[in-house]
């Protein structure tokens, strides 16, 4: 019975489950991927599960445009596959998923958040906390008027005009009326 799987993390595919028995797996957006994640942030051919003879899975990047990462860590296509240990957080692009191995290997230690920067695909940076076996995300605190100085400025310009149409709709019909003309 294989007990080492990944679980994506992320909205929309949100629960599904990949058992890994294999020796290799790739995963990408093409159809002839293993694992088809139809997502735009992920390659065409993206990454690499391998299996080696102890049974444990490791992860290469295949030179994918929006990067791999392993804990936070990007992975580069030329650098040496990296070992996974249960409860590692892998990314794929923008698609957060869960590498769980319980055939008795454990992690180096347990994980209870990680802050996943995007800063080379262009996204923002969100955090995730771990529990379990599912995810339960910080809301994001929407942002106050006050707060935001480019809708602060546009507010005032806008006051302004107006302002400055009333004065001179004023000018116009009520300074006549006064001056006689």
């Amino acid at each position: 019975m294989a007990n080492i799987k990944i679980t994506i993390l992320s909205d929309k595919l949100q629960g599904t489950s990949y058992v890994l028995t294999n020796d290799s797996y790739t995963v990408g957006r093409s159809d002839t991927a293993d694992i088809c994640i139809p997502e735009p942030t992920i390659s065409g051919h993206h990454c690499t599960f391998i299996k080696n003879e102890d049974g444990l899975y490791f992860l290469k990047d295949e030179g994918s445009t929006n990067g791999t990462r392993v804990n936070g860590e990007k992975l580069a296509e030329t650098d040496e596959p990296v070992l996974l240990n249960n409860g590692d957080l892998l990314q794929f692009g923008n698609i957060e998923v869960l590498f769980e191995n319980t055939e008795g290997h454990k992690s180096e230690g347990s994980r209870t958040m990680t802050v996943i920067n995007l800063d080379d695909t262009g996204d923002v940076s969100h955090t995730s906390n771990l529990k379990s076996l599912g995810i339960a995300k910080t809301p994001k605190r929407p942002q106050s008027l006050r707060d935001n100085k480019k809708q602060n400025a546009v507010f005032m310009v806008i006051i302004i005009l107006l302002i400055l149409g009333i004065l001179g709709a004023i000018g116009y019909f009520v300074v006549p009326m006064f001056s006689g003309n």
